[in-house]
């Protein structure tokens, strides 16, 4: 095992994409954490200052002010807080959600398992963010309706990634060596199943934390999310829109900081990907 690990680790060192995308991860980690230490302005967050409005960026705002005369830099480092809290929480429940329910319809089968999928492809049938919109718009605007928004709509991403990976191992000899020892059938998900179909969980996990971060903000820049004055970075681009084009700096910085932590969560999913799936490396080392 310690092994396995070893060379998983290595080949996640010598994935340049990976690494990439796992660093940008890490630099929103350390600005939500450090975020008062980090900010030129901690106060600036939700005061006023009439006199600051709209100032280009120098060397005292580096990213210039927002309508409110607020350092956008600040607003930016504590935006990540609010942004980190609503991807853990949100894609957190949907994989506490989703993974049961995927997994025990992949192993039981019967009309148990067709009802749990048609639930879930009613969900699926319709598209995502307007699933989303629709739940937050009717609940209100607030941070905890748009977590509990994203979690009702992306539990069935994860149920039929792990039914479909639990069918098709279910049948694999080691399973059915479990099962003629004795062991039952919650040990058998749980300590046979579950453990070879993490690495799918885990690549879908990291883009999905991705998705997830662009579909609050989507729905903070229709109003949908964290009230003001709270520095969400949504919210913060559809503020700029009448300032616009003068004040260019006003939506690039919050643009800027979604374009890279969503890409940084893709980059790193795509190379999770390539190095946890066996089926992917074999077809690059057929092809190398």
């Amino acid at each position: 095992m310690t092994g396995s690990w070893r060379r998983t680790a290595a080949r996640f060192l010598g994935d340049r994409a990976a690494l990439m995308g796992a660093s940008l991860i890490l630099l929103l980690v350390l600005a939500a954490v450090f975020a008062p230490l980090l900010s030129p302005f901690p106060a600036d967050v939700a005061e006023f200052h009439t006199a600051n409005r709209l100032r280009p960026p120098d060397g005292v705002n580096w990213l210039g002010t927002d309508r409110m005369g607020s350092d956008l830099l600040s607003r930016i480092l504590f935006g990540a807080r609010i942004t980190i809290s609503i991807a853990l929480i949100a894609v957190g429940s949907a994989v506490l959600l989703g993974v049961p329910v995927g997994l025990v319809a992949g192993y039981y089968g019967g009309w148990p398992s067709d009802l749990l999928m048609r639930v879930s492809d009613i969900f699926l049938a319709v598209p995502q963010i307007v699933l989303a919109i629709a739940i937050a718009q009717t609940l209100g605007p607030s941070i905890e309706n748009v977590i509990l928004a994203l979690s009702i709509t992306y539990w069935p991403f994860w149920a039929r990634l792990v039914y479909a990976e639990t069918r098709s191992i279910k049948n694999e000899v080691f399973v059915e060596s479990a099962i003629a020892l004795g062991a039952s059938s919650l040990r058998v998900m749980a300590m046979h199943i579950l453990p070879n179909i993490a690495s799918a969980i885990i690549v879908r996990t990291s883009i999905g934390m991705g998705a997830t971060i662009l579909t609050a903000a989507a729905l903070g820049f229709l109003g949908l999310g964290a009230p003001p004055p709270a520095p969400e970075w949504g919210r913060m681009i559809a503020e700029s829109r009448e300032f616009l084009p003068e004040a260019w700096w006003y939506a690039t910085a919050p643009g800027i900081a979604i374009f890279m932590v969503v890409m940084g969560f893709n980059l790193l999913g795509d190379g999770l990907r390539d190095i946890l799936d066996p089926r992917i490396r074999r077809a690059v080392g057929r092809h190398a």
